[in-house]
Order: structure tokens, then sequence, then C-alpha cells
């Protein structure tokens, strides 16, 4: 079975739609971590950025959140915690790049665990450490 890291901008498209790009491809990860295909996985980070997304740009209510929240970790499992050797490996990945710390977290769990990221962020995209929801969809041949 596949396994995956799907990162907060994939995330978001799985509960919200409006104004959201590769929606339908974001959803077809969703379908088949449902169906068992493939199994999708988070870092702790996740749930701190989905929060506050859901919260502060979305205008959900607090019930709202957390309930959207559990329903994510019903999805995906528990959060996996990032390790002290990823730390240090985001922080090389972060300067090297140029990216934040946040999404040099992502790439360095995910070249920790050997498994593909899937974001839509231009800048992990653009230095090759994250797949599109799109190419994932297409590589795998999930069903849209």
């Amino acid at each position: 079975m596949t396994t995956l890291l799907v990162d907060t901008s994939v995330l978001v498209k799985w509960f919200h739609s409006e104004g959201e790009s590769q929606l339908i491809e974001a959803r077809a990860i969703l379908g088949a971590t449902r169906r068992g295909e493939i199994e999708a996985r988070v870092i702790d980070l996740a749930i701190y950025e989905m929060g506050n997304v859901l919260l502060r740009s979305l205008h959900w209510s607090a019930s709202d959140v957390a309930d959207q929240l559990d329903d994510l970790i019903v999805i995906c499992g528990a959060p996996l915690a990032i390790a002290a050797a990823w730390l240090r490996q985001a922080a090389d990945i972060g300067a090297t790049h140029g990216l934040t710390f946040y999404d040099a977290c992502w790439a360095a769990a995910a070249q920790a665990l050997g498994i593909s990221l899937v974001s839509v962020d231009a800048q992990l995209l653009t230095a090759g450490l994250a797949e599109s929801p799109a190419a994932l969809v297409e590589r795998v041949r999930l069903h849209r």
C-alpha cells in the first residue's frame, strides 16, 4: 500500500472547496484513503495549521473546527510527532531552499520516513520536495 504525507495545503481541500485548486485530485486522495487504497499520514503540525486555517481564515465556529480536527485524526490516524533529528534536517532544508521552517518540517518528515509529501505549496513543489495532488493521482492512478 502506498503511504504518503499530506500537508495542510491539501488537507484543507478535504473540508473546504471554495476557491481551492486541485480540489478533485485532493478529494481523490481522501477517497482512496477512506477506501483503504492508500495511507495518508500527517505530522502533528497539521493539527495546528488546520485549526488555524479553519478558525482564523475561514471563520469556522470553535465546535466545527474541533469536529473537523477529530475527523482528520480518524482519517489519517494519530499525527506523527516531529523527531529531534527531523528538526535539524528541517533547518537545513529551510536554509537551502529558502522555505519557512514549517514547510521544511513537512519535507524533512517525508524524507525521514521515505515517503512522498503531497502539497500544493509552490515553494515545496519548485524545490522538488513535494508532489502535487494531480501528479500523485496520475502516478498512483487513483480514481477521481
